[in-house]
């Protein structure tokens, strides 16, 4: 995808989100166990975030198959339950924030744990460029968690999941 048509289909997305009414705002889930991998939407901002494994769909995209997503155990890693949803295809550019789990961008997280990073949020806290996530992408389905703007559909930031 060209740079061009990727400020265009921006443009556009911003466009159609002022001419577009305020959404109803949204309660925010009483705990993290409420949390499903159902697409939900973010803060009024149009944005969309689904929780699943991702797999490579080309040079420059990703198909996300959702799956019901809740925290579990003493450090609050993620699990992936059963599936909650059709698969998403979804683009990825150069202004992605991609966030993974090994300190070293673009590899798998390591048995050694020192290696390891990892947000508060129990995501990836190491960041990265979309070229890691193709890297990624090219050695299997990755756990994540991915904002996406449902209109092109375009990912915004896409980090890694701590898995048990």
């Amino acid at each position: 995808m060209r740079k061009t048509s990727v400020a265009a289909a921006l443009a556009g997305a911003a466009a159609l989100l002022l001419a577009a009414s305020p959404a109803p705002a949204l309660a925010a889930p009483s705990s993290p166990a409420a949390l499903t991998a159902a697409p939900a939407l973010a803060a009024g901002s149009g944005l969309k975030t689904v929780y699943g494994w991702a797999k490579r769909s080309g040079d420059s995209a990703m198909i996300v198959t959702p799956h019901r997503a809740h925290r579990e155990g003493a450090k609050g890693d993620w699990h992936l339950g059963r599936r909650a949803g059709a698969p998403v295809r979804i683009d990825y550019t150069e202004g992605l924030d991609y966030r993974q789990i090994n300190r070293k961008c673009g590899y798998g997280p390591s048995s050694r744990k020192s290696r390891n990073t990892r947000s508060a949020s129990a995501t990836g806290a190491a960041k990265c460029t979309p070229g890691d996530l193709y890297l990624r992408l090219r050695k299997g389905r990755v756990p994540v968690k991915v904002v996406y703007d449902p209109a092109g559909p375009m990912a915004v930031r896409v980090h890694e999941l701590v898995g048990p």
